[in-house]
């Protein structure tokens, strides 16, 4: 009896279906994410892992989209920008705690020390 294929696949937390993973997959014809897509889909994975690089690069392939394509570019597009809104604000609060150190470690120093 043939297994039965998925048909919906978890793409970055998003539920996609088989027939445009598929459509991603042709899309992005000869990177290596297409094949991890088919890869994916061969093995009936449930589940497919994207690095922010890849979905950077789906994000760039979708520019023009066909309409079932859409959803997936919007939701990446939305995921991308808050993973930037947070490595920024990670940034910031490093720079704060450098400065603070900085600071506190000026206020130890004896007033006759040279700087």
């Amino acid at each position: 009896m043939p297994r039965k294929t998925r048909a919906v696949v978890s793409l970055c937390g998003l539920a996609v279906r088989a027939e445009n993973v598929r459509l991603l997959a042709l899309k992005l014809e000869g990177d290596p994410l297409a094949q991890k897509l088919e890869r994916a889909l061969t093995n009936d994975n449930s589940i497919v892992a994207l690095s922010f690089e890849e979905r950077a690069r789906i994000v760039e392939v979708l520019t023009v989209s066909p309409a079932a394509l859409a959803g997936i570019r919007t939701e990446l597009v939305a995921q991308l920008k808050r993973h930037k809104d947070h490595a920024e604000k990670l940034e910031r609060a490093k720079r704060y705690r450098e400065i603070e150190e900085r600071r506190a470690a000026r206020a130890e120093r004896p007033l006759d020390q040279p700087v």
